[in-house]
């Protein structure tokens, strides 16, 4: 599998929050793809969750993580999971609930993934 990276490509730039909680973000991929690790590197985010869903249209999201974070003192907080199965995603949203600061920023989002319908890989 190659490693696909959405959200940001450059380690300089991030998506910071504008200071209020829950925020979120919403990921569309073209077509369906199948994964089962991410990567999520952030800053001062304290509480976050992750849904998806394979519908032609963000609605009707499946709950696929839920984690609290160790304050990392305005460090990185880079964490990896693997879930407990791969599953196909055509939205991924992701809600950050709760920051150790005002403001928390997001770096990037990786998957390891592949093209469920094609087998192409990434």
């Amino acid at each position: 599998m190659i490693s696909l990276f959405y959200v940001i490509r450059n380690d300089k730039v991030f998506w910071m929050t504008t200071g209020l909680y829950p925020q979120e973000f919403i990921i569309t991929f073209k077509e369906p793809i199948e994964f089962r690790q991410i990567r999520f590197v952030t800053t001062n985010v304290k509480r976050f969750v992750m849904f998806t869903t394979s519908n032609q249209e963000p609605k009707n999201f499946e709950t696929i993580l839920e984690k609290t974070l160790s304050n990392n003192e305005n460090n990185l907080q880079v964490t990896d999971f693997t879930l407990d199965r791969s599953i196909d995603v055509r939205y991924l949203k992701c809600v950050i609930l709760a920051a150790y600061d005002s403001f928390s920023s997001v770096h990037s989002l990786k998957f390891d993934a592949e093209n469920s319908r094609t087998g192409k890989k990434y």
